[in-house]
């Protein structure tokens, strides 16, 4: 008689235990309390991570505009003419391979050695990046300032 109450015992116990298995789960409050979380933190995260891609794309204009500076600085050592010539090839390229930026053509007035430059946002960035910079072949001073407002005024690199 033990031995079959024990049998029944233990047969319950494992229909219950299987039972509860069964019911396990979430109810419809917590998941939905778990979709208004996750919407708020999208609805803060989403903006955030939009405008570290436009810093993204203004750096690298800014990086190109620096290279293209860099260069003439380097090159006009030699000879300020070739320099010339060479950095408005490179900002035609620059210009031509980039998706965010328009380089327009650098200027040495008057073969001073000092470079001018100046660059505007397009596509995604038009009308929110200006860069102007120059660089003196002679002192090495270099300069480059950005804007998301409007064109910086250029700097004059003496």
């Amino acid at each position: 008689m033990t031995t079959l109450k024990s049998r029944l015992q233990l047969s319950l116990l494992n229909r219950k235990k299987g039972r509860n298995l069964l019911e396990k789960g979430f109810t419809l409050v917590e998941l939905m309390v778990v979709i208004v979380i996750v919407g708020i933190l999208s609805g803060i995260a989403l903006p955030s991570f939009l405008g570290q891609a436009n810093k993204a794309k203004a750096t690298e204009c800014t990086t190109k505009v620096g290279s293209i500076l860099s260069a003439f600085g380097a090159d006009a050592a030699g000879n300020k003419v070739e320099a010339l010539a060479s950095a408005v090839a490179q900002a035609e390229n620059e210009t031509t391979t980039s998706e965010y930026c328009t380089i327009a053509a650098p200027t040495d007035a008057g073969n001073t050695g000092v470079l001018a430059i100046s660059a505007t946002g397009k596509d995604d960035l038009a009308g929110e990046y200006f860069a102007a910079g120059c660089v003196n072949s002679t002192t090495g001073s270099r300069e480059l300032v950005t804007s998301t407002e409007a064109a910086p005024d250029a700097p004059t690199c003496a």
